[in-house]
């Protein structure tokens, strides 16, 4: 009688699409490379906003003050020796930026207006807090007016030659990340100026607000990119060695390729979808491979008690039937698990920014890459090496096996 979700009859298919998903892996591996962050890759990052400037303000009264900028709200605080005064100016209060000059006038600052947009889109980048003095400080505020593409912001940096850019949220918010390579003494703020000097003078310097910037020299790229891996090599042997210690050889060696499977799986679902490779992959990579050998490890202890069972019984052991139920088992366990792992990892993918949705993106595939190997490869390598390794020989008292679940 065939059984209900025998997942052995997709051994076939189940390992093909693998090694085809792989394969693509490799060839992209060997045709364009990993598309490395500056973690690996060692060079200068840096996130900016193209926006236009509302207002300039300046201070030269009593004692000293600050302006900062969170969230759409523009703060302003006085320190003298009468004591601190601070003031929010709230949006709800305020909606326009010469609404915010004005009040900043009202509290004993110099301000001149430029142009009238949302307060509640004033742009918080570097040099905020701000100690307010002699100089204008500017306050930018975001539009979706701006006459910008990244195509543009790319001819303006094509001098550079080597310039990565991509789109960071909506294409009107005009925020782009901005890549470039570093060479051997040079300096983040040789990069900066090079960077920000071409863009200066296509968008104009008073409209570029840099909200990140980061900075890794050849020496340390390289460094932080062995102890990855090391890091990496570390888990997977400790992990092998366990399970060589905790299973026989036809359940060890079954667990090893998935693990393995689930590695490269990971690595290729980056190379086909390009994206970027930094110490936030490797995070994701060892998460992904205690997520996984614990699921295959439920399920194969599961295998085992329904062998040991059938033996107990004097029943003919059928491995086939058994690795199947016990998959069907341990399914609703497996479902439940990545289910709710999911609910928390998919909105940091869709909603996330910067390395957090890195992280989510990587490990969303990773748990579903994972659930797939522990329930379909897994269950195939076993059915393999189980007819080279028998299982369904029972041990001898002081080989007693035990259970983690």
């Amino acid at each position: 009688m065939k059984r209900p979700f025998d997942v052995l009859q997709y051994r076939t298919v189940a390992m093909g699409a693998s090694g085809l998903f792989i394969l693509a892996g490799i060839i992209l591996f060997f045709v364009l490379g990993f598309n490395t962050g500056i973690d690996f890759g060692s060079g200068y990052s840096e996130r900016i906003q193209i926006a236009p400037v509302g207002f300039t303000v300046r201070y030269e009264g009593e004692g000293t003050a600050v302006l900062s900028v969170s969230d759409g709200v523009i703060g302003f605080t006085r320190r003298s020796a009468a004591g601190t005064e601070e003031h929010l100016l709230d949006p709800s209060e305020y909606p326009s930026s010469a609404d915010i000059a004005a009040a900043l006038s009202a509290l004993g600052a110099e301000t001149e207006v430029h142009s009238v947009l949302p307060s509640a889109n004033a742009v918080s980048g570097f040099g905020f807090p701000a100690t307010l003095s002699s100089e204008p400080v500017r306050v930018n505020f975001s539009t979706d007016t701006v006459d910008c593409t990244i195509e543009d912001v790319r001819e303006a940096l094509s001098p550079l030659g080597n310039a990565n850019v991509q789109t960071v949220g909506a294409d009107d918010e005009a925020i782009y990340q901005i890549r470039i390579a570093v060479e051997d003494g040079e300096t983040q703020n040789d990069a900066s100026g090079k960077v920000n000097a071409l863009l200066a003078a296509a968008f104009g310097g008073e409209n570029i607000v840099v909200l990140q910037s980061d900075f890794v020299g050849p020496k340390f790229s390289s460094s932080l990119f062995r102890d990855s891996i090391l890091a990496l090599l570390i888990a997977l042997v400790l992990i092998l060695g366990y399970v060589a210690v905790r299973f026989r050889f036809a359940y060890a060696a079954s667990s090893i390729l998935a693990l393995f499977h689930d590695v490269l799986a990971m690595l290729s679902f980056v190379l086909i979808f390009r994206l970027e490779v930094s110490s936030t992959t490797i995070a994701a990579v060892l998460t992904i491979i205690g997520y996984s050998i614990n699921n295959t490890i439920v399920i194969f202890d599961r295998v085992r008690e329904n062998v040991k069972a059938a033996l107990e019984d004097g029943v003919k052991v059928d491995v086939d039937a058994l690795v199947s139920l016990s998959v069907r088992q341990s399914l609703t366990r497996t479902i439940m698990t990545s289910l709710t792992t999911l609910v928390a990892i998919v909105p940091l993918a869709v909603l996330g920014s910067g390395d957090i949705k890195l992280f989510a993106i990587n490990l969303t595939w990773g748990i579903i890459a994972g659930a797939y190997s522990s329930n379909f490869l897994a269950p195939a390598f076993l059915h393999y090496f189980s007819r080279m390794f028998p299982i369904d020989i029972e041990k001898k008292k002081e080989e007693e096996e035990y259970s983690l679940v």
